[in-house]
């Protein structure tokens, strides 16, 4: 069977290393090579790599380090070293369940991209699973087409596309696979939960700029809505994808709101009409039909910075 390669990129994460290590060592033989990348690392995250890989002969490691700030440049570095077929990236603060690579090689040996389900930890302890949707192309509008580290890529389809987008400080999992997805690939679907996904106090780029983070994320799904709405979908299809990007866009309308209506008017463009969803309601429809989205989204964020100074008195 063919083998794959780990990449884990590295920031202050010593309070997570050693469980995420032991979770690829826990792969077995399926595993070829692990490099884990030093990005800049302050606290003892390198220190207990280093005593792990001793620790652990018969699970080969390589320690890179990598100076350029973020996760992009990290899971670059290694890829001219990979030897094998698939390459299974990897945060260092998740974990991949028992049987994860060799399972999805098994199942799917075919496949560019495999996209898993995964258990997502919240800080508090509470999970959910999320599962990725059967088409691929709504999946990538929706950013529900499988996380990172659930996922496992081969590394033609990482090759074709020259790697991460190191310009990019959010949004870059959907960029590479959209990037991945033009070129043709093959995508496949597992629905089994394949990774833990634990949350972080802090540290994490959800948790800062939502403005840059939400313009970043609807600029792609922008791009994304481009390359699809002229690849023979039918109507139904073409009402979903626009539906789906207008729903971020809604998002970004509080944060920026000429942006916001930039991106609207271009759906339009393409003839969108809003309808409900789980995030536009029967009566937000109503109101767009009386007084535009516009205003709607102008009257929605005034009601919120009400309700807000009064839970301040």
């Amino acid at each position: 069977m063919e083998k794959a390669t780990v990449i884990i990129p590295c920031y202050n994460v010593e309070a997570y290393i050693r469980e995420c290590l032991d979770s690829v060592a826990l792969q077995g033989d399926i595993v070829h090579h692990t490099y884990v990348v030093d990005n800049n690392c302050t606290d003892g995250t390198v220190n207990i790599v280093d005593t792990w890989r001793k620790a652990n002969p018969k699970s080969p490691l390589t320690l890179l380090s990598e100076t350029k700030p973020g996760a992009p440049a990290a899971r670059n570095l290694p890829l001219s070293r990979v030897e094998t077929k698939w390459i299974q990236f990897l945060d260092a603060d998740d974990l991949l369940l028992p049987g994860k690579i060799e399972d999805q090689i098994r199942q799917f040996p075919k496949a560019d991209v495999i996209c898993a389900s995964a258990k997502h930890i919240a800080t508090d302890g509470i999970e959910r699973t999320s599962i990725p949707q059967l088409d691929v192309r709504i999946g990538l509008i929706k950013g529900e087409l499988g996380n990172t580290c659930a996922n496992l890529f081969s590394a033609s389809s990482i090759q074709a596309i020259l790697g991460w987008n190191e310009l990019l400080e959010s949004s870059q999992e959907y960029d590479l696979m959209f990037r991945i997805w033009q070129t043709g690939a093959r995508f496949e679907v597992d629905l089994t939960p394949r990774a833990a996904i634990r949350a972080r106090e802090k540290g994490q780029i959800s948790q800062c700029d939502p403005e840059g983070r939400w313009s970043r994320l609807v600029g792609l799904r922008m791009r994304m809505l481009q390359s699809m709405i002229h690849s023979g979908i039918s109507s139904q299809e073409k009402q979903n994808i626009l539906q789906a990007v207008f729903d971020f866009v809604r998002v970004l309308f509080p944060l920026n709101e000429e942006e916001a209506a930039t991106h609207y008017n271009k759906l339009v463009a393409f003839g969108f009409k809003p309808q409900t969803s789980p995030t536009s309601s029967l009566k937000y429809i109503i109101s767009t039909r009386l007084i535009g989205v516009l205003w709607t989204e102008r009257c929605l964020k005034r009601l919120s910075q009400f309700k807000r100074s009064k839970k301040v008195q």
